[in-house]
């Protein structure tokens, strides 16, 4: 009874000091328990509970562990799913000072995310040696010692494999001869396991639907697809049991088994027909269906995986879709990824029609929304996704389904450094936009030309869709993805800066925290990041460096790794100009090959390493690295193409490269007077008239400055008009001048 499991949990969770009242609401959907007016589920955001579980259980374990020594053992690592090597690695990192050992198995492929530490060990475990079968054989055969013949064609045919020394040791002893023929030993694994299967006799069915089933599966769902007597269940189940071929937990019919090792399980799933296994799956699919509505609504993946393998696609395509869907709602973005993949897999072997198009077209978008927080909106997949997703909307006429499509294609161009395109994809979505009447499709239009045209250099024209677009990004209800409507604010922030506003950008980066979904790491993250961004801007280092630590640090929790690379590329950066160069160029270098691999380049990021690099004094190789930013057949419409002329003359006039220095300063003050771009004008004046001071033409250098100083009516107390008003009050002053 739910009662009774709830006075037990009670009773478990205050052993190990937790408070009932703060886990019970957070434990009873995992467990399948209801909700009561004692323990209502807590009024927070499912991101939220989420964390809060996590924590929870973490906390439930070392408790656990402070009561008594704890080992857990968890087996087949490279299986479990994305949430659970979280928790382990949760368990791992915070367990060191605790009594417990969390023992960890999984294949040598299988690489941990979470880096060795000093109270950690890893094993690698190789073959047994003639000596360990021996000697493992004398354990399994315990008082019936086997014939040194027969232990020697074990030895030989095992290989030294652990699993098969012991079936095979299993096999003999089931003769009932301690001596068998070497051909009546079985030659391979699958053999011998086939072997010991075929002694069960009447069991060996039960074994069979309870492989079908899985891995692992409990009395009474074996019982309600297997409506045999009690008696005969029960006595097939123990006959396995005894023969260690299943583990059972429980007691009948609360009992729940679990096959000693996947290879039986294999074994016993693959001796059936083809036809068979198909039959019971239908059978098990149809049982959950209609019997066990808590398993079907807590695991729809399970239920899916045996339509399909009943071969009823539409019922399989259904409860992927559904999988993936509650995956996404608790934030679980990978697994959800997973799981619309599967249902588009199943969905590709139905025949092409339209009826086929339309799920398919909604299982693509579903894909599209988490794509750029899995792999990054310019990787191989967003691509390819976006290609056929495209295709299907315009062979429906879908124009609302189409604009969010040219929306992700847009933000893949733009990722990828391809600002032309970008601009093409955006005009097209904001004439579809218009002609259909979407408000939320409005939104993502009007975001893009904002985006697009500030990072092209068309500062005002940014501005102007700002303005246009605001009431769209103010309404939170008509945005399905709500980290979508955060763009717009982020890139206004930086918009109002270039332009000269600070004390603007100030309240628009007030603005965008403000929006910002405390609850949501992805949102948190992506805030961190532009926040990092605007204080570099301003050079306030200390407080870009704690965004963007911050922002790393959720990325890298909730496996946001697109967002994670942008917040290693502002925290390098910051602590270049912190007095840390070579940490920061490591930790850019570092980020940039991230987002390559995500398909994402960016000319703002190429210049925090050359920044940086100059910083750490490899000039010539910052300006390599600017020659990036600065070829030929680069358009000079790119927001970052002032301050990369700007950056290369500073850098040569170091080198005593005076006349290429005063070219490159003017060609940055060109540059940055035909976008509007005040901030960047400042900067660049402010270093031509350094390099006119020191050649001999101090008035031509205070003209030079005080002409846009002059322009300026806010932000008076950032480092840039700071250093400017020192240089101009060097001219009129006696003595030495300001560096």
């Amino acid at each position: 009874m739910p009662e009774d499991q709830l006075a037990q949990l009670e009773s478990a969770l205050v052993m190990v000091g937790l408070k009932p009242a703060e886990a019970i609401p957070l434990l009873a959907p995992l467990l399948n328990l209801p909700a009561s007016e004692k323990y209502p589920p807590p009024p927070i955001p499912l991101e939220q509970q989420r964390r809060r579980l996590m924590a929870m259980l973490v906390e439930w374990v070392l408790g656990a562990a402070r009561a008594q020594t704890l080992v857990i053992v968890i087996e087949d690592l490279h299986w479990a799913d994305a949430s659970t090597l979280e928790l382990v690695q949760l368990l791992a990192e915070q367990g060191a000072m605790a009594h417990l050992l969390l023992l960890c198995t999984a294949r040598p492929e299988f690489h941990p995310q979470w880096p060795l530490r000093a109270h950690h060990t890893q094993i690698n475990l190789n073959r047994l040696s003639a000596r360990n079968v021996r000697e493992m054989i004398a354990q399994v055969a315990a008082r019936n010692a086997l014939a040194g013949e027969t232990v020697e064609t074990v030895i030989e045919r095992t290989g030294g494999v652990p699993l098969f020394v012991e079936e095979l040791t299993h096999v003999v002893l089931e003769s009932g001869s301690a001596k068998l023929a070497g051909r009546e030993i079985p030659v391979t694994l699958h053999d011998s396991l086939m072997a010991r299967l075929d002694r069960l006799g009447p069991a060996k069915e039960v074994i069979q639907i309870g492989a079908v089933i899985g891995s692992e599966f409990s009395y009474e769902l074996l019982r309600a697809v297997h409506p045999i007597g009690e008696e005969e269940l029960q006595a097939a189940l123990r006959s396995a049991t005894d023969a260690e071929l299943i583990y059972v937990r429980g007691i009948a019919p609360d009992a729940t088994y679990q096959f000693k090792h996947a290879l039986i399980r294999d074994a016993a799933y693959e001796a059936l027909l083809k036809s068979r296994r198909k039959e019971l799956h239908g059978q098990v699919a149809r049982t959950i269906d209609e019997k066990f509505l808590v398993l079907k609504e807590a695991e729809p993946e399970v239920l899916a995986r045996h339509w399909a393998e009943a071969g009823k696609t539409a019922q399989a395509i259904g409860e992927w879709t559904r999988a993936g869907k509650a995956a996404e709602s608790h934030h679980a973005f990978k697994e959800a990824q997973q799981s619309y993949e599967q249902a588009l897999a199943l969905l590709s072997l139905l025949p092409e029609s339209g009826e086929r198009d339309l799920p398919e077209l909604d299982l693509r978008l579903a894909i599209i929304r988490i794509l750029p927080i899995t792999s990054g909106s310019a990787s191989t997949e967003s691509i390819d996704a976006l290609a056929r997703a495209s295709t299907l909307a315009k062979k429906n006429g879908n124009l609302s389904q189409l604009v969010p499509l040219i929306d992700a294609a847009c933000r893949a161009a733009f990722n990828a450094g391809d600002y032309e395109s970008a601009a093409m994809l955006a005009d097209q979505a904001l004439e579809l936009a218009k002609r259909e009447g979407n408000p939320t499709n409005l939104g993502l239009a009007y975001g893009l030309q904002i985006g697009v045209r500030h990072f092209r250099g068309d500062l005002a024209g940014s501005e102007e869709h700002i303005a246009r677009g605001l009431k769209f990004f103010e309404d939170a209800t008509i945005w399905p993805v709500p980290l979508q409507r955060l763009v717009p604010f982020a890139v206004a922030n930086r918009n109002a800066w270039a332009l000269g506003r600070a004390d603007v950008a100030h309240e628009r980066l007030a603005r965008l925290m403000a929006e910002t979904n405390q609850n949501n790491p992805a949102e948190m993250a992506f805030s961190g990041v532009f926040g990092g961004l605007f204080y570099l801007l301003l050079r306030e280092h200390e407080r870009a460096e704690t965004l963007a630590a911050r922002a790393l640090e959720l990325s890298e929790k909730h496996q946001i790794p697109h967002f994670a690379e942008y917040a290693r590329c502002c925290l390098g950066w910051a602590r270049a100009w912190l007095g840390r160069p070579r940490e920061g160029v490591a930790l850019i270098r570092q980020g940039i090959a991230g987002l390559a691999a995500r398909g994402s380049h960016h000319d703002f990021i190429t210049l925090f390493l050359a920044e940086s690099q100059a910083l750490s004094g490899a000039i010539g190789d910052a300006l390599e690295t600017i020659e990036q930013v600065l070829q030929p057949n680069r358009p000079d419409a790119n927001i970052v193409r002032p301050e990369a002329f700007r950056l290369r003359g500073d850098l040569q006039t170091k080198q005593g490269r005076h006349e290429a220095a005063e070219a490159d300063f003017r060609t940055a003050l060109t540059l940055a007077r035909s976008m509007g771009a005040k901030a960047y004008e400042l900067r660049a004046a402010m270093s031509l008239a350094r390099l006119l001071r020191d050649t001999s033409r101090r008035d031509e250098a205070r003209t030079t400055l005080a002409d846009i100083y002059n322009w300026f009516i806010e932000g008076f107390d950032t480092a840039d008009l700071k250093e400017a008003k020192a240089l101009l009050d060097g001219f009129d002053a006696t003595g030495a001048w300001p560096a």
